[in-house]
């Protein structure tokens, strides 16, 4: 049976609602308001031809995250999109949800290109929506301890990360 999308209403309904909420998800991870509109013209190209797990979804909001989340970062895996040195500030003025650590959130956003899928996917949830590890769990179809363990070395190699940023930056200061 051919996957079955939603139609031009159900679509526009879910724009009406969740449209700024998606296009600010997606400025937030791109890191520019062009890349953003294009990211939710396709996420919405996307649930015309195939949107039909939206109609099955616990969560349609967060179901539409994560779709969300996966058109932005195929196109950072495609090279559509050169992250511009624009200001988290100035993309995302209301800021972390409660909770989120802003230095984590951050650090992640900043790093997303360097991640593979799994860990993009783990860094949004916890890092960025805020989502304890046992939602999160529950999201992927994994154990806690998984999540926890995968944490872990996120924020390690973010860590890491940071110290090489910071490292680069001390050399290149003129002593």
């Amino acid at each position: 049976m051919p996957s079955r999308g939603l139609s031009n209403d159900e679509v526009s309904d879910l724009f009406h609602r969740y449209g700024a909420l998606l296009e600010r998800r997606c400025r937030l991870l791109l890191r520019d308001s062009t890349h953003a509109e294009d990211a939710l013209q396709d996420l919405l190209t996307t649930l015309l031809r195939r949107g039909e797990g939206l109609r099955d979804a616990q969560s349609p909001y967060r179901w539409l995250c994560r779709a969300a989340d996966r058109t932005c970062l195929d196109l950072l895996r495609r090279g559509k999109h050169v992250r511009a040195a624009v200001p988290l500030d100035d993309m995302d003025p209301v800021g972390p949800a409660p909770g989120v650590d802003a230095e984590a959130r951050c650090a992640v956003l900043e790093s997303l290109a360097s991640l593979d899928d799994a860990e993009q996917a783990l860094a949004i949830m916890l890092f960025v929506d805020g989502l304890s590890q046992g939602e999160a769990a529950a999201e992927l179809g994994v154990s806690r301890v998984t999540v926890n363990k995968r944490a872990q070395q996120l924020r390690s190699r973010l860590r890491l990360a940071e110290q090489e940023e910071e490292a680069r930056f001390e050399e290149a200061q003129p002593s």
